[in-house]
């Protein structure tokens, strides 16, 4: 079994969610803290829930999120040395998604994590 990992980037924190392909069952991992040691702690999800194919969110009109985006890939392609696939994946609207889950009118790390949740979620089901 292959599992796959989402990640939903931002400046502060990297939001992650994971699922085994077949199964179509979304998980919620958390949210890590996008420092320094961002790709040693990625590395340590991949290991843990072995983890064959990465999906990063990815909005379609923000260019400046997007080229922020673009070089945390290039770094994560040359920090795993596996063979591991790294999708962009259209992410527009999974933080309103994730709201409407949980009708908090304050941003929290529940609704973020949602939002991964949700990344993946959408891409498994046009699979």
């Amino acid at each position: 079994m292959s599992n796959i990992l989402a990640i939903d980037w931002w400046t502060k924190y990297v939001w992650i969610a994971y699922a085994i392909e077949d199964s179509k069952v979304v998980l919620p991992v958390w949210n890590l803290l996008n420092d320094g040691s961002i790709y040693f702690n990625i590395w340590d999800v991949i290991a843990r829930y072995k983890i064959k194919r990465i999906i990063v969110g990815y909005p379609n009109h923000q260019e400046d999120i997007q080229k922020a985006i673009d070089d945390f890939i290039n770094w994560l392609k040359f920090i795993i040395f596996e063979d591991i696939e790294i999708e962009k994946y259209e992410e527009d609207y999974t933080s309103v998604e994730a709201w409407a889950v949980t009708w908090n009118f304050k941003k929290n790390p529940t609704e973020d994590t949602i939002a991964a949740m949700k990344i993946l979620e959408r891409y498994l089901n046009i699979q």
